[in-house]
C-alpha cells in the first residue's frame, strides 16, 4: 500500500470539493489520502469508502505526510495545532485555504514549516476552479511545483506576489460562485412569476447561464462585446439592461457585495 502522503483537515463543502477534484483528476489516489474531520462531507465519505483513511484526531499515522491541506473554520486552527505539531513531519508543506488567516498567524501555529495560503473555489470539484496562492520564504521550488500541480488539476492557478490580494480574490472568486447561483435563483423566480411552470423555469434559467458561460469561455470577445451582440437597438434586451445598468443598479450592487466579502475576510485576520 502507498504511503499516506496527503492530509486534509476539514472535509466539509470546500474540503470535499478539493477531495473530489483531486481524486477525479487522479492527482491523488484515495490510498494516499488521510482525512481528519469528525463529520466528513458526502464527497469525503466517498473517498473514505474508496480507500482514504479517516481519522477523528491527529495520531502517528501522519508520519509520511508530505502535504497538509487546512480546510477547517479559521476559529478552529488553534485547537488543532498542538495535536498536529506532535505528529506532523517538520518538512510537511502546509497549504491553508482558511479565509482571513494570514501566513503570519499560520507561522505562529506551524513554526518553521513551509506555508502556502491559497484561495480556491467550489468549481474545483469539476476541474473548473480558479486558485490564487502566496507562500512564505520556507517554500522551496519542489514544493511550489507541488502546489501548482495540485491546483492545476482543479482548474487554473496563479501565484501572487502580495498576500493582501488574497482578500480580493476571496471576494471575487472564492465567494463568487454563490453570487452566480443566487442570480440563477432570482432568474428562475422571475420566470415563474411571468408564467413559466416551475420545472421549465429552472431549466431555462440554468441553461441560459450555462450556455452564456460556455460562450464566454470559448470566445475571444470581451464580456462587454458579447453583451452588445445580444442587445438590439430599442429591443427587449436593451429595455432590460436599462434597468440593470441604471444608477445604483447591478454594478453598484456587485461592488457592495464584493466589498462585504472582502471586509469580512479582513475582519477574520
Amino acid at each position: 500500500m502507498r504511503n499516506r502522503t496527503h492530509l486534509i483537515i476539514g472535509a466539509g463543502k470546500m474540503g470535499g470539493a478539493l477531495i473530489k477534484g483531486w481524486i477525479l483528476s487522479e492527482i491523488i489516489t484515495p490510498e494516499q489520502l488521510l482525512i481528519i474531520d469528525p463529520y466528513p462531507s458526502e464527497e469525503a465519505n466517498k473517498a473514505i469508502k474508496a480507500g482514504a483513511l479517516h481519522l477523528k484526531t491527529p495520531n502517528n499515522k501522519l508520519q509520511d505526510v508530505q502535504t497538509t491541506i487546512l480546510a477547517i473554520k479559521p476559529q478552529k486552527i488553534n485547537e488543532l495545532s498542538n495535536g498536529l505539531s506532535k505528529y506532523l513531519p517538520q518538512d510537511s508543506l502546509i497549504i491553508s485555504i482558511l479565509a482571513g488567516t494570514k501566513i503570519e498567524k499560520l507561522q505562529g501555529v506551524f513554526n518553521n514549516h513551509a506555508i502556502v495560503r491559497a484561495m480556491p473555489n467550489t468549481p474545483s470539484s469539476i476541474a473548473k476552479g480558479i486558485t490564487g496562492f502566496v507562500k512564505n520564504s520556507k517554500v522551496n521550488n519542489n514544493q511550489t511545483l507541488e502546489v501548482m500541480k495540485l491546483f492545476q488539476a482543479l482548474g487554473k492557478v496563479y501565484e501572487l506576489n502580495n498576500e493582501t490580494l488574497i482578500n480580493a480574490i476571496t471576494g471575487i472568486s472564492g465567494s463568487g460562485p454563490a453570487y452566480l447561483f443566487y442570480f440563477v435563483e432570482a432568474l428562475e423566480r422571475a420566470a415563474i412569476e411571468h408564467g413559466l411552470p416551475e420545472g421549465l423555469a429552472a431549466i431555462f434559467a440554468r441553461e441560459t447561464i450555462i450556455g452564456s458561460a460556455a460562450l464566454l469561455e470559448n470566445s475571444n470577445d470581451t464580456p462587454a462585446k458579447l453583451r452588445k451582440n445580444v442587445t438590439s437597438p430599442k429591443g427587449t434586451t436593451e429595455a432590460a439592461l436599462k434597468v440593470l445598468m441604471k444608477k445604483n443598479g447591478l454594478e453598484q450592487l456587485i461592488h457592495e457585495t464584493v466589498h462585504a466579502a472582502i471586509k469580512r475576510s479582513k475582519n477574520l485576520e
